[in-house]
């Protein structure tokens, strides 16, 4: 058997890497493509905003068999800015497995890493949470809450169910969740935005500063995370009431259960009730990806997720969640530890998360 080695990328890797990229794709049947492409690793690793990403890989001979992916973000504590490392893109080939390759490739990703960086942070899947709590020694927040209000429930209820009277039911559940309607005054109006400004970053600015942690959301960043929201399948709606900006959401279009649905990737308001606006009027835009879609899918945590509930949105059950996303992080202190294990003080959207 060849031994293993592991060792931080070179430029001269990136290509082989790619191809490793490929395999493991199709071994695990992902539908991500952004990196099996160099325009696609060149946008997610070379120009993130922060131009420092840190990738290790994992070698037999001159074979690639895993890797570990950490970009690098600004990261708010308590109003101090530190460096986090957002673990992702992480596997090894299904002929490495089992075989202890990516416990060592991710001790030695995290203990190079933290040359860098004040602290780590990830929503590893349930096959690599084990080596990350064991191994890895990382700290165990909260399982991200997922949220949905139906729309058009009939769809909802066919992907899971069957029987005489679900047209009746679907009818009455829509009629239940139209109580939670909210209508906008005569100075309000939903509308798409197509770039970010000003008002936009403040609006985002003011709302993470209501928390103690989160991630910098900047133009830079927002810019790069969504592309620049030119051709992208990610939309800005808001709500503005005069010329003030109050509330907006980044949203795209998914299937998820069988049937297409909203998914609010991010989030920013003045009032929860500003934000509850957008959500149950942005189907009176004119834009036919929305004509239909079945439900409205939130995931967060914010000082006010308790609150979705009454917005009329259902907290949904863990079993009935494509993918659980359990947040992990690690510091190098343990003051900054003892801090972040506040859920109450995180502020953490679907823009933290690393599937694009």
């Amino acid at each position: 058997m060849s031994k293993t080695f592991y060792k931080k990328l070179n430029n001269s890797d990136i290509t082989d890497l790619i191809k490793t990229i490929k395999k493991i794709k199709l071994e695990t049947k992902s539908h991500d493509n952004n990196l099996t492409k160099l325009s696609g690793w060149n946008k997610k690793y070379k120009l993130l905003p922060s131009k420092k990403s840190h990738v290790y890989l994992a070698k037999q001979k001159k074979e690639i068999i895993g890797y570990y992916h950490v970009p690098t973000y600004d990261f708010f504590i308590n109003k101090k800015k530190y460096k986090i490392g957002s673990i992702q893109d992480v596997a090894v080939l299904k002929k490495h497995r089992k075989k202890n390759i990516f416990k060592r490739l991710s001790n030695f990703a995290i203990f190079n890493s933290f040359k860098y960086l004040d602290l780590m942070y990830t929503f590893p899947n349930k096959k690599s949470i084990h080596t990350f709590l064991k191994y890895g020694k990382f700290n165990f927040l909260e399982t991200l809450p997922f949220y949905i209000f139906p729309i058009n429930s009939i769809n909802l209820l066919k992907s899971k169910f069957n029987f005489f009277g679900l047209s009746l039911l679907a009818l009455l559940v829509d009629f239940y969740f139209n109580l939670f309607s909210s209508k906008l005054s005569k100075n309000e109006k939903i509308i798409i935005i197509n770039k970010l400004d000003k008002s936009v970053i403040n609006l985002f600015n003011e709302f993470s500063k209501k928390h103690k942690i989160y991630l910098k959301r900047d133009s830079k960043f927002l810019n790069w995370r969504y592309d620049r929201f030119v051709n992208s399948p990610y939309k800005i709606i808001a709500l503005k009431n005069e010329n003030q900006l109050t509330a907006l959401a980044i949203i795209k279009i998914d299937k998820i259960f069988g049937c297409n649905g909203i998914i609010i990737m991010d989030f920013a308001y003045k009032q929860l009730s500003d934000f509850k606006k957008i959500l149950l009027n942005m189907k009176t835009l004119k834009i036919p990806s929305l004509n239909n879609v079945s439900f409205i899918l939130l995931s967060a945590l914010t000082i006010e997720i308790k609150k979705f509930g009454k917005l009329g949105f259902l907290k949904m059950p863990s079993f009935l969640i494509p993918r659980n996303l359990n947040l992990l992080f690690k510091s190098k202190s343990k003051y900054i530890d003892n801090f972040l294990k506040y859920k109450k003080s995180w502020l953490v959207t679907l823009s933290d998360w690393d599937v694009f």
